[in-house]
């Protein structure tokens, strides 16, 4: 009787640590393939667009794209969320003076992180925006056409 009952506690504990590792599993797979969003600063779209810009995308998913543009303004990031109700266009801009100390200290970070299809971009005091392996999936390779952006507004 006392193994009947003892075989039956071990068989319901079986059960139980597979069904939490499942879904242990299950979570961490959520969240390493997620889908990531663009969350923006607060912005003042009051500036001209020149027309003829050079541009970088740097983020692209089904609902939003990012793209750091070269403008007469210097280097302007846009966000195109195609989600309802959200912000769009115009989120922040890097005077050609703020460019050139960017240049010069460095203040450049690419973080691959370790999301699948994201990792981080910071330039300057913007810092953490996503850019998408699918369009970089060599780190360096994002770095030096930033860098090269850059160099650009000095041109």
């Amino acid at each position: 009787m006392w193994q009947c009952v003892l075989d039956s506690i071990d068989l319901i504990t079986k059960i139980a640590q597979t069904l939490i590792a499942g879904f242990v599993a299950w979570l961490a797979w959520r969240t390493f393939i997620k889908e990531e969003t663009q969350e923006a600063e607060d912005y003042a779209d009051n500036s001209t667009i020149d027309q003829g810009v050079t541009e970088l995308k740097i983020f692209e998913t089904t609902n939003q794209t990012t793209t750091l543009k070269r403008t007469i303004n210097g280097i302007e990031c846009h966000l195109d969320d195609r989600r309802p109700n959200k912000k769009q266009g115009h989120r922040w801009t890097l005077t050609p003076n703020m460019v050139k100390e960017i240049l010069e200290s460095g203040d450049i970070y690419v973080n691959p992180s370790y999301k699948l299809k994201t990792g981080y971009l910071s330039i300057g005091t913007h810092t953490n925006w996503l850019y998408s392996k699918n369009l970089f999936p060599e780190p360096a390779g994002l770095h030096h056409r930033v860098i090269e952006l850059l160099k650009s507004v000095g041109a």
